[in-house]
């Protein structure tokens, strides 16, 4: 089992963070499209999914799955998206993402109070460093 790359985006599709481990092939477009291009993707499958719903009660997609790679979704009440791609039969990745968004969020408020309260910016790579840890210590990190 393999994990490619992560990314995370902020509500109005801004991608925050992406990182890649075992990717071997490049989409080919430079780094904005492509996140345009996966962001998008995402809010395609979802209002697709709320289209075809059988019943008004809230419907969310998980993961969109190829017979090459697999793609996970988390998205917060706060509006952030966390997509994953994985090999198709990578198992426990939901909680992956929950630590995912979990590291972002203590990051992105540390960062918060960093710049209230002190002189000096925050560290750029800390995010990083706390997710790659996250990833490379999960079982399907190969």
């Amino acid at each position: 089992m393999t994990i490619y790359n992560v990314y995370i985006f902020d509500r109005e599709g801004q991608c925050l963070y992406y990182d890649e481990w075992f990717r071997t092939k490049q989409s080919g477009l430079a780094p904005i499209q492509e996140y345009k291009l996966v962001f998008g993707m995402m809010l395609s499958m979802k209002s697709f999914v709320d289209r075809l719903a059988t019943n008004d009660s809230n419907q969310t997609v998980n993961f969109y799955k190829t017979s090459a790679y697999k793609m996970t979704f988390l998205e917060s009440a706060t509006g952030i998206k966390i997509i994953l791609n994985t090999d198709p039969n990578a198992t426990g990745i939901r909680d992956l993402l929950h630590k995912i968004y979990q590291a972002y969020t203590e990051t992105a408020n540390s960062a918060a109070k960093l710049a209230i309260f002190a002189s000096n910016p925050p560290n750029e790579n800390f995010l990083k460093s706390r997710v790659r840890d996250i990833v490379m210590k999960h079982p399907a990190y190969v």
